[in-house]
C-alpha cells in the first residue's frame, strides 16, 4: 500500500502563548479566525502582519516556520530567568557536576517514594539517608566519589544533603525541570578590578616586557613586577603617600594572558611564525575548470644517483661529461614540476642538474604537450595525455621563473603569470604538498635516498648506497606519478 500526504491544506494551530518564527522573524499571535492568523512583531508594538492558512501551509512546507510552544507562559519565563545557559551541556563543568549530583538524589528519592520505602518527613529522610545515598550513587554511576580528597567537592557524595535540601531540590525539578537544579555559584565573588590607575599602569609597563625576543617567562615578569612595585612604594613612602597594592603572581599571569596573542607571537617568535599561526583560513581556491591555475616549482631531489647515460656517453669529451655531470660521480638532481590546481594532475616534470630558466621553460612546454610517449616508454598502465594552455601560472620568486627565457615563453604562449609572496609557501600549497608526498611516499622506496635532517639520517651513508642511474630515476618518477 502506498501512502501520500497532501500538505497544501495543512492548518496550523498556534496558541496565544506561543512564539512563532516566520522567515526568521519572531512573532506572537494577536488574532485568529477561519481565514488565518494575525501576528504581531515580538520586539515592537502596533506592527501586525496577517497570513492566510494557505500562506502558512506553503511557508511550513518550505521550512520557514519555527514554533516555540508556551514561550510567553509564566513558567517558561521563569525557567529562562533561572537558566544560566542554553542547555545543560553549556553549563560550566562544576555547575554541571553539582546539577548531576542533585539530579541523582532526586531520582533516588522519587524511586524510593514510589516503592513506599520512605516518606518526605525529616525523620524518615534522616533514617533512610544511607539508602538514599546508595541509590543516588547508582544513578550517578562512575562519576560518584565518596571521601576522595582529589575529587572536586561537586562530585563528592561523602556528605549527604539535609532533608530540607532534598525537598527543595525535588520541588525545583518538578516545577522547572532539570535546569531548575542549576545554581549560580560560579557568579559569586567580587569580579571587579581592585587595582587603581597607578597600580595598573605600573603593572602593564612590566607586563609588556613579556613581548621580547628573549622570551622571558611569567615568573621572570612577576619578579620584575615585584621589584618595580617595591621601588615605587619606597618613593611614595618618602613623599608621604600610601603604598600601592603589589599584584600577585596570578594577577600578573592573567594580565599576560590578556595580551593580544598575535602581538605575543610576533614579538617572541617573529613575523613568519605569527603569520603562519594566525593567518585567516577560508575555503581555499575557488577553481572551476582545468588549467585555470597551474603551479610550478623546483625541488632538489632527496636522492643520490650515479650519473650515466647509455647512448651518448661515449660521444662526449671529458670536459663535456664533467660539465653535464656525466663523469660517473655521485650527485643530486633538481626536479621542476607543474600541477593543475583544479584537477590535481601533474602536467610536467623536468630533471636538470641545476635549476634555471631552461628547465622552467621546458616544464611549461611539457604542460602544453601530450606526454603519452613518456608513459608508454616506461610501460605505464595509465594514460598521461593531460595537456593544454594554462590560464595562469603561479611560481615563487626563484631566479628560474624571473629569467627572460621563461617570461618571454609565457608571453608568447599568452599565459598569465603570478609570482607568489616569498617566504609564504602556503599560498602555493598544492605544489608544496606534491613535494611533501614525494618525500614521504616515493623517496623511501628508492636506493640512495638522502634525508631532510641529520637526526633522521642517523648513521646511514646514502653515497655508499647510490645505485640508481638517471634512466632508473626517470622510470621511477614517471611510473609513480602516472600509475600511483
Amino acid at each position: 500500500m502506498e501512502l501520500s500526504f497532501n500538505t497544501d491544506n495543512v492548518r496550523y494551530a498556534f496558541g496565544k502563548l506561543d512564539r512563532v518564527h516566520i522567515n526568521g522573524t519572531a512573532c506572537k499571535v494577536i488574532h485568529h479566525s477561519e481565514e488565518g492568523y494575525v501576528f504581531g512583531a515580538d520586539d515592537s508594538v502596533g506592527l501586525a502582519q496577517g497570513y492566510s492558512h494557505e500562506q502558512l501551509s506553503r511557508l511550513g512546507a518550505k521550512g520557514r516556520i519555527k514554533v516555540e510552544p508556551g514561550y510567553y507562559d509564566t513558567d517558561s519565563a521563569r525557567k529562562r530567568l533561572i537558566q544560566t545557559a542554553g542547555a545543560v551541556a553549556d553549563l560550566p563543568s562544576k555547575t554541571r557536576a553539582r546539577l548531576s549530583k542533585k539530579d541523582a538524589y532526586c531520582e533516588a528519592l522519587l524511586e524510593l517514594r514510589r516503592q513506599g520505602m520512605i516518606k518526605m518527613t525529616d525523620g524518615s529522610l534522616k533514617a533512610n539517608m544511607a539508602l538514599i545515598k546508595g541509590k543516588a550513587m547508582d544513578y550517578a554511576g562512575q562519576d560518584a566519589r565518596i571521601g576522595d580528597r582529589t575529587v572536586d567537592i561537586s562530585l563528592d557524595f561523602g556528605t549527604a544533603p539535609s532533608p530540607r535540601s532534598l525537598r527543595r531540590w525535588l520541588a525545583a525539578k518538578e516545577e522547572l525541570g532539570l535546569i531548575g537544579l542549576a545554581d549560580t555559584m560560579h557568579r559569586r565573588g567580587n569580579h571587579t578590578r581592585m587595582m587603581g590607575p597607578d597600580e595598573l599602569g605600573l603593572l602593564m609597563t612590566q607586563v609588556r616586557k613579556y613581548l621580547s625576543p628573549e622570551k622571558p617567562t611569567i615568573k621572570m615578569i612577576h619578579d620584575e613586577v615585584q621589584l618595580a612595585f617595591a621601588e615605587r612604594n619606597a618613593e611614595r613612602a618618602e613623599d608621604g603617600l600610601g603604598a600601592l597594592i603589589t599584584p600577585s603572581r596570578e594577577t600578573v599571569r592573567r594580565a599576560i594572558r590578556e595580551l593580544d596573542p598575535f602581538q605575543v607571537v610576533l614579538a617572541r617568535e617573529g613575523e613568519a611564525a605569527a603569520r603562519k599561526k594566525y593567518r585567516p583560513v577560508l575555503n581555499g581556491l575557488d577553481l572551476t575548470r582545468p588549467l585555470q591555475r597551474v603551479e610550478i616549482d623546483e625541488w632538489k631531489i632527496d636522492l643520490i644517483t650515479l650519473m650515466k647515460s647509455s647512448g651518448m656517453f661515449d660521444l662526449l669529451t671529458v670536459e663535456e661529461r664533467t660539465a653535464m655531470g656525466l663523469d660517473k660521480k655521485k650527485a643530486r638532481w633538481w626536479l621542476t614540476v607543474a600541477i593543475c590546481c583544479t584537477t590535481r594532475c601533474i602536467l610536467s616534470m623536468v630533471l636538470s642538474r641545476e635549476p634555471g630558466g631552461e628547465a622552467a621553460t621546458q616544464a611549461l612546454q611539457m604542460v602544453m604537450t601530450n606526454k603519452g610517449k613518456c608513459a608508454d616508454a616506461v610501460g605505464a598502465l595509465t594514460a598521461w595525455d593531460m595537456h593544454g594552455t594554462p590560464e595562469l601560472v603561479v611560481t615563487d620568486g626563484g631566479a628560474a621563473f624571473k629569467s627572460e627565457r621563461f617570461r618571454f615563453a609565457c608571453a608568447d604562449s599568452r599565459v598569465a603569470t603570478e609570482i607568489a609572496i616569498n617566504g609564504v609557501p602556503e599560498v602555493r600549497g598544492t605544489i608544496e604538498r606534491v613535494f611533501a608526498t614525494f618525500v614521504k611516499d616515493l623517496m623511501p622506496r628508492l636506493s640512495g635516498r638522502t634525508f631532510s635532517s641529520i637526526v633522521e639520517k642517523g648513521d646511514a651513508n646514502p653515497a655508499d648506497r647510490a645505485a640508481l642511474t638517471v634512466d632508473d630515476l626517470t622510470f621511477a618518477l614517471i611510473r609513480w606519478v602516472v600509475d600511483i
